[in-house]
Order: C-alpha cells, then sequence, then structure tokens
C-alpha cells in the first residue's frame, strides 16, 4: 500500500512535474540551464523548487527583491536581459559562465494573479527574442496548473494515505522513541524537504541527513518518506497538534 502510493506521488507531486517541464523548456530553447520557483507574497519572499544546472539552488529561498524572479514581480510580466550582470540584486558570481549570458524570465499566474517565475539563461551573445518569452509563457502555463493541482492532489493524497495507514496501525504499538536531532529532521522531511535543504537548516552534512532518516524510518516502521509523513500526519490528527 505504502509503496503504491509513493509511487502514485511520484506522477502528482510539484518538484517532479516541475523538473520536466522546466528540462523540456529549455530543451527546446536550445539552452542548458534555468530554475522555477514559488512565490510567499506574504512572507515577501520566493523559494526555488527546482534548477536544471544553477548550483542545486533548488528548496533556497529569496527575497522577492531579488534576482529576475524579483525582475518579474516588479514588471508583472516577462522581463529579458542581454547580460545577467544587468540583474539587480543577482545571485550569481561574476566567475560563473551566466553572469554575462542573457536571461529571460517570465511570470507564473492563476486567476488571483503572479504565484511564481519561470527562469531560463541563454547562451553569451545570443539575447532572447520576443517568440523565445512567448514560448517560455506557454511552459509557465503548465507550471502553473502544475503547481495548483499537486498542491491540492497532495493534500487529498495525504489524507487519503493517512486514512489507509491508520486503519492497519497496531493499537498497541510502543511509543516511538526518537532523538531530539532525529525529531528534529523528521518534522522536516515529513514537511517534504529534501536531504539537502534539511542539512543546510540544521547545518549538518547531507550524508548526516540521510543516516538520521534511515534511523527514523526502522524506529517508526516504515520503509520510506510517505509512509512517514501519513504516521505524522495521523499522530498529530489523533493528538490535536503536531507528533513529539
Amino acid at each position: 500500500m505504502a509503496s503504491l502510493a509513493e509511487e502514485l506521488a511520484g506522477e502528482f507531486r510539484m518538484t517532479p512535474l516541475l523538473e520536466k517541464i522546466l528540462a523540456n523548456a529549455v530543451r527546446l530553447l536550445g539552452c542548458q540551464s534555468g530554475s522555477i520557483c514559488t512565490i510567499d507574497h506574504e512572507a515577501q519572499t520566493y523559494r526555488k523548487e527546482v534548477d536544471l544546472d544553477v548550483h542545486c539552488q533548488a528548496g533556497h529561498v529569496f527575497r522577492l527583491d531579488e534576482g529576475v524572479t524579483g525582475a518579474v514581480i516588479r514588471a508583472g510580466r516577462f522581463v529579458s536581459f542581454d547580460s545577467y550582470s544587468s540583474v539587480s540584486n543577482g545571485h550569481i558570481s561574476r566567475d560563473d559562465v551566466r553572469f554575462d549570458s542573457p536571461v529571460v524570465g517570465v511570470p507564473i499566474t492563476v486567476s488571483e494573479g503572479i504565484i511564481g517565475a519561470f527562469v531560463v539563461f541563454g547562451e553569451p551573445g545570443h539575447p532572447f527574442t520576443g517568440a523565445d518569452a512567448e514560448l517560455l509563457e506557454l511552459f509557465a502555463t503548465h507550471a502553473s496548473v502544475a503547481i495548483v493541482n499537486s498542491r491540492v492532489y497532495s493534500a487529498d493524497l495525504d489524507r487519503a494515505i493517512a486514512e489507509a495507514l491508520g486503519s492497519r496501525r497496531q493499537p498497541d504499538r510502543m511509543p516511538v522513541r526518537l532523538t531530539a536531532r532525529e525529531k528534529e529532521v523528521r518534522n522536516l522531511v515529513v514537511k517534504g524537504l529534501p536531504d539537502k535543504q534539511i542539512a543546510t537548516l540544521l547545518a549538518i552534512s547531507a550524508k548526516t541527513v540521510e543516516k538520521h532518516v534511515g534511523a527514523i524510518l526502522h524506529k517508526c516502521g516504515v520503509t520510506n518518506r510517505t509512509a512517514l509523513a501519513a504516521m505524522a500526519h495521523s499522530e498529530a490528527t489523533a493528538h490535536g497538534g503536531n507528533p513529539a
């Protein structure tokens, strides 16, 4: 049951969907790198959900007035720079080949407004055209659908898994004993954070995170993260809050 749910989740979770959309957009534009971000207007930040050859910044959060995404938000439409060096408050260093490369960004929108940005880097000396921006806007539409649908689906899937696994749990099962660090890791895992981001947040190595996750799964008697998330959800529901 849990392994099947995890396989199905892989088809509808936001990250794998956005990775496919990003890879196709970059390929059709004849480029090699880019990223897709989602926006938190209340916090005035944006989160890099997926990236391709942009130094593994996926999962990092930035201020809304930074980088190409910030430029997209300020413009409220697509933006294009002949050189990334012209981008205000950018995140790419001068020794990176993309620093002098053209870059284009388009908003990812829903009826309520902009929910993200789609950014692609080009080849030096070959600025993006209006036709390129229009093509990227089509992919941004696909990204919008993926983001909205996956959020809805993920919530429904988590509830379904929690209900299914909850009915199969042993009623007299002993409480799971986790160390303080394991609890920290578990709470981040069930939120869907990847090992690299957890490592950054906790100031430990990704390898250490991997070991903690293995220990947590073993102690909790589950085989994967989806089942762990379902267990956490079930415990939170039973206790009226977050599991200890």
